[in-house]
């Protein structure tokens, strides 16, 4: 279930950008960020597709600039 959710978010995370939304740092919205680049990692060691590789890989950059914006503002990202 915790799977699925995690991937809900991230998946909601890649089309909300892929609109054009702007991240603003938010203590809702930075919670579990770590969490987040840490399944993306695995997913990454696991082994892909050339497409799902590039399509992580952009997932992983928009996590960490988000990591950066948050830590930024002083929020949690754990």
């Amino acid at each position: 279930m915790k799977k699925i959710l995690a991937y809900s978010l991230l998946l909601i995370s890649f089309i909300a950008h892929s609109n054009g939304y702007e991240f603003s740092p938010s203590k809702y919205g930075c919670a579990g960020i770590d969490k987040e680049i840490k399944l993306v990692n695995d997913r990454l060691r696991a082994g892909y597709t050339l497409r799902e590789g590039e399509r992580l890989k952009e997932e992983l950059r928009e996590l960490k600039h988000k990591r950066f914006s948050c830590r930024h503002a002083g929020f949690s990202v754990k």
